[in-house]
């Protein structure tokens, strides 16, 4: 009896191993990757093995980077505020252990692999959704993201040139040249005049003036509504929502930016107390500098630079605002045939990486 029931435990245990394996791999999706790791010294069959097993750890990380690189677009997204998490502990993700080509090369001192990963996509999903309420959540519960967007050109810079300031020194002095004659001792004199420059140098700061554009701000914001929206996000328009106030409001931060300044820190705390009352969940405040054209010396077509000076991120609700966080230094270039294509083409792309960026500042949180 008592050996019929550990039979009995041991074939329960089996049928759940062969289950879980098999539903594991039903949920599994492989991907192959490659790696080279070279050695130095003899090659010792230690030495070969255990460049052999580094050559193995990187050709599974790649088949993991080939899987990421295929994920839909608003899921990579969110991946990237969790890739640090997943990529630590990769083992618990898949599984890599099947070698699929082999090619040990001691004449070259390196080691060549390709290697099968098994790759666990509904814990991945799981994990992901976890970390991005707004990646799993219904259409009418999608989190509000008002955008509050603003673009400047340079229009004029005074620049200052150095200043000298020029100290003259006057020294006098008498050379006195005495003769003796027959009658007695004659001398004469002779003044010398020394001039010394010399002083200090000074140099103002340059002043640069802005203009802003309307026009540029509707054409940012159509670059990262899509992004956003890709993300799962209802991105909606900030001046609409502010429409009542907007014309003030609007005033004070262009005067602002025109004036190389940013965006004033009292018109951010009126506009997050005004979007707050309206149930959005985010706001994001960015500007961006567009600089002038320059010619392409290559292809003779227009370029123009466009960069994003600063963009904060704030979630409402639930109290007083709170600061998620700042992105800086985004910057893109734009060609074109004219100006005009060139400049929107740099808004375009400078936008979009901008919302990228943004995206997965919000997901790493983990809060949304």
């Amino acid at each position: 009896m008592k050996f019929m029931k550990n039979v009995n435990n041991n074939l329960i245990k089996l049928t759940l191993i062969m289950f879980f394996s098999f539903f594991t791999y039903v949920n599994a999706v492989e991907f192959r990757g490659a790696a080279v790791e070279s050695y130095k010294g003899s090659s010792t069959k230690k030495k070969i093995n255990e460049t052999l097993e580094n050559a193995k750890a990187k050709a599974c990380k790649n088949a993991f980077r080939k899987y990421v690189q295929e994920m839909e677009e608003s899921k990579r997204m969110i991946f990237v505020g969790i890739e640090d998490q997943i990529y630590s502990n990769l083992n618990e993700y898949m599984v890599c252990e099947t070698i699929v080509e082999e090619n040990i090369k001691k004449k070259e001192k390196k080691v060549e692999v390709v290697m099968k990963a098994n790759i666990d996509e509904t814990r991945l999903d799981i994990e992901i959704k976890k970390n991005s309420k707004v990646f799993d959540s219904k259409s009418s519960e999608k989190s509000k993201l008002a955008m509050i967007f603003f673009s400047r050109t340079v229009a004029a810079q005074r620049q200052y040139d150095e200043k000298v300031t020029k100290v003259e020194k006057k020294t006098k002095g008498i050379d006195i040249n005495e003769e003796e004659t027959d009658t007695g001792i004659s001398s004469s004199t002779t003044e010398t005049n020394v001039s010394e420059t010399g002083g200090s140098k000074l140099k103002k700061a340059d002043i640069s003036e802005y203009i802003v554009d309307d026009n540029d701000t509707v054409k940012l914001e159509a670059g990262m509504k899509e992004i956003f929206t890709k993300a799962r996000f209802e991105p909606i328009s900030g001046p609409r929502q502010l429409r009542r106030n907007w014309r003030s409001l609007k005033g004070d931060i262009v005067d602002s930016l025109e004036n190389g300044g940013s965006i004033p820190e009292e018109v951010k705390w009126e506009i997050e107390d005004i979007l707050m009352e309206k149930n959005v969940s985010y706001v994001v405040f960015a500007y961006f500098d567009v600089g002038v054209p320059e010619v392409d010396a290559a292809t003779g077509n227009q370029v123009v630079n466009a960069a994003l000076a600063i963009a904060e991120i704030s979630r409402l609700g639930n109290g007083d605002p709170i600061s998620l966080g700042t992105i800086s230094g985004v910057q893109m270039r734009g060609k074109g045939s004219n100006n005009d294509i060139a400049k929107n083409n740099a808004i375009s792309l400078v936008s979009q990486e901008t919302a990228k960026k943004l995206v997965a500042l919000i997901n790493s949180k983990g809060i949304n």
